[in-house]
């Protein structure tokens, strides 16, 4: 598991502050335990960890990981911007109800939260669920432009975690966009008892193409199952 933990922590030290991380997964605990491998990574380093929480996926996260047993009391210090859903989880600065122009509110709510907080990590959970309905392919489009305009932004390193099986069924597939935008993005491949983390692009190049298999046995014993 150390092993596991210092590849994923090698990546994470590769990257600039303005990079953009896409994590691409299908049905699984994937989401659940990256989540718990950014939030350790965030504190071994003493940086902030602010969550960009898009229609409850906070929520459910928290809830898978508390059914297998993993002490979440942890949630309460995370700093997040929530964009509709109605379960408050963490300290939520903002809450955006998903109505009218609430992209421009959301990106207020971001300017207000970076100005107390630097060189954090941010994690985006739940924005293939904005994709999904979408009604049309321009609103699509104009997502994927929000996306554009915060690469580059110097207080932070985003990271989405992005079901796959979701943005597929969406009026347009956001992946190839997301791709193409992203600095760095990691295609994960679940089995029964294991995940395979495949790096597909990273800006430190030396790192482009190179698997580490992660054991679900692992995970548990680390975090105290």
């Amino acid at each position: 598991m150390r092993r596991a933990f210092e590849a994923v922590t090698r990546i994470m030290d590769s990257l600039k502050m303005g990079e953009t991380v896409l994590l691409i997964y299908d049905e699984s605990l994937i989401p659940e335990f990256s989540f718990l491998f950014f939030v350790e990574y965030a504190s071994q380093k003493g940086v902030p960890v602010i969550v960009d929480d898009i229609l409850d996926s906070l929520y459910v996260i928290k809830q898978h990981l508390e059914f297998i047993g993993i002490d979440t009391k942890f949630f309460e210090n995370i700093t997040v911007i929530k964009v509709g859903g109605t379960n408050i989880v963490g300290n939520v600065r903002q809450h955006i109800p998903l109505e009218g122009a609430y992209r421009e509110k959301y990106r207020l709510a971001v300017r207000e939260v970076y100005k107390e907080k630097s060189n954090a990590i941010n994690l985006v959970l739940g924005i293939e669920n904005l994709f999904y309905l979408s009604t049309k392919p321009s609103d699509v489009m104009d997502v994927i432009s929000e996306l554009i305009s915060f690469l580059g932004e110097k207080s932070r390193i985003a990271v989405y975690i992005i079901n796959k099986n979701i943005t597929e069924k969406a009026p347009v597939n956001p992946l190839p966009f997301f791709e193409r935008i992203a600095s760095t993005v990691i295609y994960t491949e679940s089995h029964p008892r294991k995940a395979v983390l495949r790096i597909g692009k990273c800006s430190s190049l030396e790192l482009v193409g190179k698997s580490l298999v992660i054991e679900l046995d692992d995970l548990l014993q680390y975090w105290g199952r």
